[in-house]
This record gives structure tokens, sequence and C-alpha cells, in this order.
């Protein structure tokens, strides 16, 4: 069930229709799937809907607006080109990470004449600081989350259907849902509703064991004991 295709003859099966149906005729049961799809790709930051952007620094220019096609919020790294054309990272060490919005504000007022290279996420724009000098070309890279693109052609797929497969059945069943969600078939709608999250909730557990595969598991600093050795035991790094 890779294709915009499959999806609707799977859809089909599940109401026992076929391509003459008048209550669900395709162009409803694709405007179905498209909701279900918003839906399944909004719940988790999945991996594949990951992307990376370039944008040019402006002089005096702090702030940026965001990929029109990303999700608010969503950016998660920041880097800058320097003079040697190498990437400098901006955020919070060890990981780049940006401050709140309300604590980028803040710090800013604390430290006005300060060089360290901070940024923040307000919503639909990102902001940097120290302030841009110049005008750069393509030096300032960020990575975030996009939203799904509308499956159209009945060839289209959705960016589950090759590495995480199991998602387009939640999309089917979500679908259905979404076409029984009136009158005596409500009940059966929910049902389908909550066994669709299930399965999305399944899939993203996968993926975060995956992920927490390529997690640093050294600590980040080395913490020594300061109280002495205890029956000879290293105790570095483990508060």
């Amino acid at each position: 069930m890779d294709t915009l295709a499959n999806l609707v003859q799977a859809v089909q099966d599940d109401l026992t229709v076929d391509d003459n149906s008048s209550l669900y005729a395709q162009p409803i049961i694709k405007r179905a799937i498209n909701r279900a799809y918003r839906k399944a790709a909004g719940l988790f930051p999945w991996p594949e809907l990951q992307d990376a952007k370039k944008t040019s620094t402006q002089a005096n220019q702090e702030y940026y607006d965001y990929p029109q096609a990303w999700r608010s919020n969503s950016i998660w790294k920041l880097t800058i080109l320097d003079s040697d054309s190498k990437d400098e990272r901006y955020g919070e060490s060890p990981d780049g990470s940006p401050l709140s919005f309300d604590d980028y504000l803040s710090w800013k007022e604390d430290y006005p004449d300060s060089t360290d290279k901070k940024w923040a996420n307000q919503w639909r724009r990102f902001f940097i600081w120290p302030v841009p000098t110049t005008t750069g070309s393509n030096n300032l890279h960020v990575w975030g989350i996009k939203n799904t693109t509308a499956l159209s052609d009945d060839s289209d797929t959705t960016v589950f259907s090759y590495s995480t497969p199991e998602a387009n059945e939640a999309i089917e069943l979500e679908a259905v849902a979404i076409l029984k969600s009136k009158g005596d078939s409500e009940k059966s709608a929910e049902f389908r509703s909550t066994e669709a999250k299930q399965i999305l909730v399944g899939a993203w557990g996968k993926v975060k064991k995956e992920l927490a595969k390529y997690e640093k598991r050294q600590p980040m600093f080395d913490v020594p004991n300061f109280y002495g050795p205890t029956k000879g035991e290293d105790m570095r790094g483990r508060f």
C-alpha cells in the first residue's frame, strides 16, 4: 500500500464500494486520505520530514522568516559560514540547541556586547545573535521539519511508503474513520481512529529506538569523584 491509488483501493475495500459509488466517490476518498495523511504526519517529528535549507544573512537583520513549508517552531539546528567558509554552529553547548525566546531576549539585555553565538525560535521566525554585519550568500543554514505535500496523482507516495509502511495502514484507517464519522457509523469511526493512532505510536516508538543508537552514550562532562575512591571504583561521570 505505497501509492495513492493503493490507499484509495484499500479505503474502497473497507467501505465495500467501487469506483461507481455515488456516496464515496474517488475525489471524496482522496480528500479524506489527504486529511488523514496530514494528521499522521503532524503527530510526531518524523525523520522522513526532516529538511535543510539555505538562505543569506542580511546586514543588521536579527530575525528571519521560516521556510514556508516548514512546521512552526521546528528548527533545531542553525549554522552560519564564517570568513573561512566553515560552518559555525550557533546555540547552547554541547548540542547547539536554541534558547527559549524569552530567555533569548533576557540574555540580550544582560549581555548586550557578548559575541557568544545564540539563537531562538519564535513561531514562524528565528533570531540570531550576534546580529550579522554583512550580507552573505547562502551562508545561513537551518534544519527543521517540513509539512507534507498533498497526494494528487495515483502514483504519488507518502513519506512513509518506503521507510515506515505501517504508517500508511494508519492513514487508510483514519481516512475510513473520517468518511464514517457521521450517523450510525460514528462508533466504528472512533474505533478505527484509535487503532490508527496506536499504529502510529508504535511506529514512532521504533523510530525513537533506532535514533537512540546514535545518541551519545558517554557523559558530556568528566565529573571527578571529589570524595575519594570508593571500593576502588571509578565513579566519574555517574551523576
